[in-house]
């Protein structure tokens, strides 16, 4: 059985916390790129505000230790991911250079924000937690699960979350777009959703409407080397619950303007409306952030998470995904919850990275 969720009370900053040395890890090598270096260069700062001693290492570029208040990424997300030919890779060789910096530094702790890839798939984590480096957010084991979107919803399922049905689209099946449309006809027909297995910030995601439609959505997803995954689409309202330590904090309702929460939504300002606490009522919020918490701890995760839902027209709440490490930049979701109930930016990552040092 669940335990109760208590009241969700204000939160007020932390005191007497020590100083701490603190590695702020970004960048990295996924078309989320730019994503990770507006999110990381804003949890450097917080933490730096607060008089910690921070350093930004770029996976990239491993060796090189950046001080907070040295600008790494100073530019606005961009209205479209880059092109990953574009980035380095982060090689073996970089992940050894980056196990030397952190061992010759020795730091209290890191702290990831790194979005898509290795950097938040479970094989950083895993790293970390073989060197015995305490660091911020979900262990390997959740974020490896909440990564792969699959078997993510047989978690969710298994713990009483509904989720839209899925058709998984093996690489070599991308290209017959005809037995995709002959299979999703099959399963739940149009319109559908179609996303790459394993990223994040909407890249490569698609609302596909009409059957022509379809080839043009399979060949982006295939132009980012994965999987596509393939879902019914879920009319109604667009939610996402915050989960910080063991609470749930108030739900969003995220409005784009252009009707679809895209890349460009996400990331330029002033094209989405983001209310909160979102317009539900008492019984409706407190059952999508129950779920968010069973999502969450359905995958084994620690610290913090954010759990995306869509709100069907009927009422009904279907989990889309989980979210080990959400964006921190300024139009970024979890500190618009944290700030519904008191926390500024700065108490934001703090706390955080206490919840690592306990």
């Amino acid at each position: 059985m669940e335990p109760e969720r208590k009241p969700l009370r204000r939160h007020t900053s932390f005191q007497h916390i020590p100083i701490m040395k603190i590695i702020v890890l970004l960048g990295g090598e996924s078309a989320e790129r730019r994503v990770s270096l507006a999110s990381g260069e804003a949890v450097a700062q917080g933490l730096a505000a607060r008089g910690h001693e921070v350093y930004k290492v770029d996976l990239v570029d491993p060796v090189r230790l950046v001080p907070a208040r040295v600008p790494l990424f100073n530019e606005a997300v961009g209205e479209r991911p880059p092109d990953l030919s574009e980035i380095p890779r982060f090689t073996p060789r970089r992940l050894a250079a980056l196990m030397e910096t952190l061992d010759r530094q020795r730091p209290d702790l890191a702290f990831p924000m790194l979005h898509g890839g290795m950097g938040e798939d479970g094989r950083l984590q895993a790293a970390l937690e073989m060197v015995g480096l305490r660091f911020v957010g979900s262990g390997s084991l959740a974020c490896g699960l909440a990564m792969n979107k699959p078997l993510a919803k047989r978690l969710f399922l298994s713990a009483g979350v509904l989720t839209p049905a899925t058709l998984l689209v093996e690489r070599d099946w991308l290209h017959d777009v005809a037995a995709v449309s002959e299979a999703i006809h099959g399963r739940f027909g149009f319109p559908v959703v179609v996303k790459p297995e394993a990223s994040g910030s909407a890249v490569g995601l698609t609302i596909v409407r009409e059957p022509e439609l379809l080839a043009d959505a399979l060949k982006l997803v295939a132009g980012l080397g994965s999987q596509a995954l393939v879902e019914p689409y879920v009319f109604g309202r667009e939610l996402t619950v915050t989960i910080l330590g063991r609470e749930a904090l108030p739900p969003i309702e995220i409005r784009p303007h252009g009707g679809v929460y895209d890349y460009y939504s996400k990331y330029t300002k002033g094209h989405t409306d983001y209310l909160c606490p979102a317009p539900l009522t008492p019984e409706q919020s407190d059952r999508v952030m129950d779920l968010g918490l069973k999502a969450h701890r359905a995958l084994g995760c620690r610290h913090y998470s954010r759990v995306d839902f869509r709100l069907r027209e009927d009422g009904e709440p279907f989990c889309l995904e989980a979210n080990t490490i959400p964006g921190m930049t300024a139009t970024s979701l979890v500190p618009k919850a944290a700030a519904a109930v008191g926390l500024t930016f700065e108490d934001l990552v703090e706390r955080l990275a206490w919840m690592a040092m306990e």
